[in-house]
């Protein structure tokens, strides 16, 4: 479903962002390539902590922030070094998750009849749709329903930007390689908790790659991750407990060479999860995720041959 006919009343998101660095204020920012262009693409989706001046939660700023791949954009901080765009969102994912379809939006938060179409969605009925229902466990992130007119514009403020300037540079980096591979960047808890997917208490490895049952990667792609993270001590599993959503699918076609992941980093490996402070262990992670990424521009590099 497109924006477009998803948000008939949807604002313009201004200019399409191209491989420049741009920063669209409170909403996202792109960093450019500082190297010779690879076919390579970074997001960071949740690692936004901006709370928007519009926005009128229940529960504390530390609430609303507290599921954040907080330091996620940092680690990755080296992708423009090694020639791949890094576009990241300001603000928190439980204000609005730029990972959902806009199908996932759940209803029982609006005030009046949501317009729009809906799926059946595991994740709005947890309270983590489009929207959060919940700051975290059974804290109701409002006191109060959201007019339809208030969810739209967080969708065409938000949710439209987001997507269109990630499809432009992936497109941009596709018409140039004829490839492209994209790393959607995100932490998890170091286990499963009340409004997660997997059990409460569930162990969590150091990685998770999420390629949704290989739709969105191709299998070569998938195992080179996983074999290249191995080489560096980390544990690797893959499509367990994240599969990927709908940033690893919704501009993914690995038949035609656009590949995307879902990569998911443990916090207990580079944070303290109760105060969110960086632990011994981060600039050992960081070094590993820099060389991951040098390694992984090589391999893109030599997977689309010469540039077009």
């Amino acid at each position: 479903m497109s924006a477009a006919s998803a948000i008939p009343a949807a604002r313009s998101a201004g200019t399409m962002f191209g491989l420049e660095d741009q920063t669209l204020p409170g909403v996202l920012s792109v960093e450019a390539p500082r190297a010779p262009f690879v076919p390579v693409v970074f997001d960071s989706p949740h690692s936004g902590l901006d709370i928007p001046d519009d926005f009128r939660p229940a529960v504390s700023a530390e609430r609303v922030r507290v599921s954040a791949d907080t330091h996620v954009d940092d680690l990755f901080s080296a992708a423009p070094d090694i020639g791949a765009p890094l576009l990241k969102a300001h603000f928190p994912r439980s204000f609005l998750d730029v990972n959902r379809s806009l199908r996932d939006m759940d209803v029982t938060m609006v005030d009046g009849v949501w317009p729009h179409p809906v799926r059946e969605s595991p994740t709005a009925r947890r309270g983590m749709g489009l929207m959060w229902r919940y700051a975290w466990g059974n804290e109701l992130m409002h006191d109060r329903l959201l007019s339809v007119a208030e969810a739209e514009d967080r969708i065409a403020r938000y949710w439209v930007p987001y997507h269109q300037t990630l499809r432009t540079l992936l497109d941009t980096t596709y018409a140039r390689f004829g490839g492209v591979y994209h790393i959607n960047c995100h932490s998890m808890t170091a286990v499963g908790h009340a409004i997660s997917s997997d059990p409460a208490g569930s162990g969590r490895p150091d990685i998770c790659i999420g390629d949704l049952y290989g739709t969105s990667a191709g299998p070569d792609f998938v195992a080179f991750i996983r074999e290249t993270l191995r080489a560096e001590g980390l544990s690797v599993a893959i499509n367990k407990p994240f599969r990927g959503a709908e940033l690893a699918e919704a501009y993914a076609n690995p038949v035609l060479g656009r590949h995307s992941v879902q990569f998911e980093i443990n916090r207990r490996l580079y944070m303290d999860e109760e105060t969110r402070e960086r632990t011994a262990g981060y600039s050992a992670l960081k070094a590993i995720l820099t060389r991951f990424s040098r390694t992984l521009a090589a391999y893109a590099v030599q997977q689309v041959g010469v540039a077009k």
